[in-house]
């Protein structure tokens, strides 16, 4: 089974407009509501793909009811938290040359709704083999973010744990030496956990082999539509991917994210064909409108199409 976590997931609300004038008045000419949080977009890839899951989550509020009955929608197995606080909005205005985010903070988590959040998850971890945690933390009555992933991590013992958070949070995950498998950073998040500015193929293979934050770990660096270098297994792949029309290119990592998760689990150590489908994935979300998204199809006619060499 794989289980996903969202610490903080939201509403994310998208208004389209024809010109964003700072200090105007703007009408919207198509508003879009969404679930959002980086966790609630990996899930909906993995339900597309057919895994078996459970999506934990912290709800709360009527934004915590919508998002609960948008889930039930989307027939995303969940788990959830309910708390006092309110669940988070977020808000993107596009005037189709720009995007302006607005990102709410989100609600207090209650030392009680945390201890209810990991007892739920410990009744089901026998049967864990994958877990992803992706995404922002709220704010944790009487506990730090690093301290909660901690605990969420060390609650299983035999899962493949991937972790997709902010890479400043994530070098003190990786210092600590905690049971994190897998991480997909991209490359300005690739060169903020290895401090460094400038970077060049060769140099990106050293960095992976020997750095020690990567030490036993796969690192599936995305590079856009230059495609990815992947350490998985200890072995490295560069991959090149074909180009496509992009539509919303929102959410692609978290599809990446998901081919990773599932990949693993269907293909185990069959490297290249994990890369093949979690790239797949990444690139049809980008080829949708809708963020979370993908054609199965469109991903085998992807996969065929994406070089991936063993260096």
């Amino acid at each position: 089974m794989i289980t996903t976590h969202t610490f903080n997931p939201s509403i994310d609300i998208t208004y389209n407009v024809e010109q964003l004038q700072i200090g105007k008045v703007h009408r919207p000419f198509q508003s879009i509501k969404n679930a959002g949080g980086k966790g609630i977009n990996v899930s909906k890839v993995l339900v597309q793909l057919g895994a078996d899951l459970r999506a934990h989550t912290y709800l709360g509020g009527e934004n915590g009811q919508w998002l609960e009955r948008k889930l039930n929608e989307l027939s995303i197995p969940s788990i959830i938290t309910h708390i006092k606080d309110s669940t988070r909005q977020c808000i993107a205005i596009n005037d189709g040359n720009k995007q302006t985010e607005i990102l709410e903070k989100g609600p207090e988590v209650s030392q009680e709704e945390q201890n209810h959040y990991l007892n739920q998850l410990r009744k089901n971890n026998n049967y864990i083999d994958t877990m992803v945690i992706s995404g922002s933390t709220p704010e944790l009555q009487e506990n730090s973010s690093l301290h909660h992933i901690k605990e969420i991590l060390e609650s299983t013992a035999n899962s493949y744990n991937i972790v997709d958070i902010r890479a400043s949070e994530l070098i003190k995950i990786l210092q600590r030496k905690l049971p994190v498998h897998c991480i997909k950073p991209n490359e300005e998040e690739f060169k903020t956990l290895v401090n460094e500015s400038n970077l060049n193929e060769k140099k990106i293979y050293t960095l992976m082999k020997a750095h020690s934050l990567f030490e036993g770990i796969d690192v599936f660096l995305t590079l856009g539509s230059k495609g990815a270098i992947v350490k998985i297994n200890e072995s490295i792949y560069k991959a090149e991917i074909p180009k496509i029309e992009v539509e919303n290119p929102v959410g692609s990592g978290d599809a990446t994210v998901a081919g990773i998760a599932f990949g693993r689990r269907k293909f185990y150590k069959e490297n290249q064909k994990i890369i093949r489908l979690a790239l797949s994935c990444g690139m049809s979300n980008t080829a949708q409108k809708a963020t979370g998204h993908i054609n199965l199809q469109q991903i085998q006619a992807f996969a065929n199409n994406i070089k991936v060499e063993l260096l």
